[in-house]
């Protein structure tokens, strides 16, 4: 079983390598930003102000949070292990999963954050499948996965980029000494080529067992 947690900036390539964990151990990514912005709670008032928290760039609360990762990874795909992206966020919330499931390994992609600007400003997403590209990489303007019309994000805009950078040094960075003392993370160098950090990320998932 591989229960793997991704950290990283915004911006590091975590959504990026998860699509690749995925295709070689066959365990689901569970993408929490991709949730948040696709769900539809119930009550619509809480729903549009989760929303606006969202493209704001600043964090869900913590209870809402868990009930949703929560009640993902009880469904039946996540029975022999999955990819969470952008979950824990908080010291609370990585209090909650560790009681809830545990984890075997905690990737962190290690990325200067001059370029992680670079690569926002440059990124592209899917409107029909959800998947993103960067401009360097995309010979057309439609997505490569589905043909689809590629758009950008609300929160790639540089005010909302600039107050997740802020979100996470203050509320995510402390998980990294977290999970180092608990002697479950692994570093990888997010600067390299696509390839290069391919590479190292999977062999970083191969040994999580």
């Amino acid at each position: 079983m591989r229960r793997i947690v991704l950290l990283g900036p915004p911006g590091s390539g975590k959504g990026t390598q998860a699509v690749k964990i995925c295709e070689e151990f066959g365990i689901p990514h569970i993408s929490t930003g991709q949730m948040l912005r696709e769900s539809s709670l119930d009550d619509p008032e809480l729903d549009r102000e989760m929303k606006a928290i969202v493209a704001r760039g600043e964090l869900v609360p913590d209870d809402l949070m868990n009930e949703l990762v929560k009640e993902r990874l009880n469904e039946d795909d996540c029975a022999n292990g999955f990819i969470l992206d952008g979950y824990p966020r908080t010291m609370e919330q990585a209090a909650f999963l560790d009681s809830e499931v545990g984890i075997d390994g905690v990737l962190l992609l290690d990325v200067p954050l001059e370029l992680i600007a670079e690569r926002l400003g440059g990124r592209r997403v899917c409107l029909n499948c959800g998947a993103s590209h960067h401009v360097s990489r995309l010979k057309s303007g439609e997505c490569p996965a589905c043909g689809g019309e590629l758009g950008t994000r609300r929160d790639d805009a540089p005010e909302t980029v600039r107050r997740r950078f802020q979100v996470y040094e203050l509320s995510t960075r402390p998980l990294i000494e977290r999970y180092a003392k608990q002697g479950k993370l692994m570093r990888v160098d997010g600067s390299g080529s696509f390839e290069d950090v391919t590479s190292d990320v999977l062999a970083c998932v191969r040994s999580a067992v």
